[in-house]
């Protein structure tokens, strides 16, 4: 499971590498400002692509997870892509959420330890991903499936990454999700340890 991820790109980078494979991104209403995060959280705000009006592919600011589906519940920010099928449609369909590295953990104790997994070629990910619209806004869960061999180690789920080849089909729907999803083969992530920053002591 999935649940934070590091968001270090610029606008640049987002635009010049989708449009490398022929994806551009709509910024007629302006250049957002990317301020970069060392850590996205369940609730927080990220930028996501997908298809907006008119088949213009966007940059949205959305939620990470889903509103939890009973009080107390926490958010759903890791949903199994396995057996489902996923469309596009006026309220709900298929996003690319863009990361510089993803979270793991490890350890049976806390404070846990926390890996970083990267594209040792690339200044970030584009990671498959589902929206929903709704009354505070759109929100999105990662999805997941089997790990691939770079993540087995650390983990028995892995959020998928879709090669940039595949990014046009998946966010205008050209094919099943079971044809695009797959966990990424040997040596397609890197990773080391991320060890939070220690706490500043407080004044006293």
């Amino acid at each position: 499971m999935c649940a934070s991820f590091e968001a270090r790109f610029t606008v640049r980078e987002l635009v010049d590498l989708f449009e490398r494979v022929g994806v551009a991104i709509d910024l007629s209403a302006g250049l957002p400002n990317l301020a970069p995060v060392e850590e996205v959280r369940p609730t927080d705000l990220t930028p996501a692509i997908r298809v907006a009006a008119e088949g213009r592919v966007g940059l949205m600011p959305m939620r990470f997870g889903f509103p939890p589906p009973k009080p107390k519940a926490g958010p759903i920010v890791n949903f199994r892509s396995e057996g489902r099928q996923f469309g596009n449609g006026a309220r709900q369909g298929r996003c690319l959420v863009p990361v510089s590295g993803f979270y793991e953990f490890t350890g049976d104790r806390y404070p846990k330890t926390r890996w970083i997994f990267r594209d040792p070629d690339a200044p970030f990910l584009a990671l498959a991903a589902v929206w929903r619209a709704g009354e505070g806004g759109d929100a999105f869960s990662l999805l997941t499936a089997a790990p691939g061999p770079d993540v087995a180690p650390y983990h028995d789920r892995g959020v998928l990454p879709v090669s940039a080849a595949l990014w046009a089909d998946w966010l205008f729907d050209r094919a099943p999700a079971d044809v695009l999803l797959a966990p990424p083969p040997a040596g397609s992530l890197v990773v080391s340890p991320a060890p939070r920053p220690p706490k500043a002591a407080s004044a006293g």
